[in-house]
């Protein structure tokens, strides 16, 4: 890279940060280019662009996209969904699991596990605090609940604050010494469409579609299966 290298501005959702680490150096390789990543939950990305936040491309949910596109705030001739993702529940490493494999199994687990950590702001927290309430236990479960303000809650559990952690799978998988043992039941579980899109007003617009075009390319997608992400083409 030279002084004159162009840098690209991106905000992301911390779903995909591991896959981006992995992949973005590549493209940063071959287009002579810089990419600077912004990580935060979906809900803090969406603020922060309503509020006014500038950059060449973000990746969101799908919903926030669309959203998003409603506004004018991005363009809707240059975006792609990328992933779905689903929701894992995990434990310490070496340690005992519980049985979540129905509705009730998972509510008799979250009332009797010391704490469970989830998020307050990520796709996968705003749904889970949902869904404690349609399972009617959302006061004893939040009573004792480590709710993480923002970004991961697998390094809740080495700090012995949880027993258990909820999140989307790809982000549980982005902290060592956790097991993830198990999905959300499919009567409640979430899957989430990550989906990336174009400002409007991008400084560096053709950078920005060759980095969608780059994020749906065969290395991405093998890199977003490895971490616990279904490509949205393979669907």
């Amino acid at each position: 890279m030279t002084q004159n290298t162009p840098t690209l501005q991106v905000l992301s959702t911390i779903a995909v940060r591991k896959v981006l680490e992995a992949i973005v150096p590549e493209f940063e390789r071959l287009h002579d280019v810089k990419v600077d990543i912004s990580w935060g939950a979906t809900l803090e990305q969406r603020e922060r662009i309503l509020a006014g936040a500038k950059a060449d491309v973000t990746i969101v949910t799908a919903e926030a996209i669309d959203e998003l596109e409603a506004a004018g705030i991005l363009t809707h001739d240059a975006r792609a969904d990328l992933v779905t993702s689903d929701i894992g529940i995990a434990a310490r490493s070496g340690e005992a699991v519980p049985d979540v494999s129905t509705v009730e199994s998972l509510k008799a687990a979250l009332l009797e596990c010391r704490a469970v950590s989830y998020s307050r702001r990520g796709a996968s927290g705003v749904y889970f605090a949902g869904l404690l309430e349609r399972l009617g236990i959302a006061d004893q479960v939040n009573a004792r609940a480590v709710i993480v303000p923002q970004g991961l809650t697998g390094p809740r559990l080495l700090t012995r604050e949880a027993d258990l952690a909820v999140q989307q799978t790809s982000e549980l998988m982005q902290a060592d010494g956790i097991n993830i043992f198990a999905k959300l039941p499919t009567e409640v579980q979430q899957i989430t469409v990550f989906s990336i899109g174009a400002f409007s007003d991008a400084p560096e617009r053709k950078l920005a579609e060759y980095f969608i075009a780059f994020l749906q390319s065969p290395l991405a997608a093998e890199t977003f299966q490895r971490n616990g992400l279904t490509p949205a083409g393979s669907l």
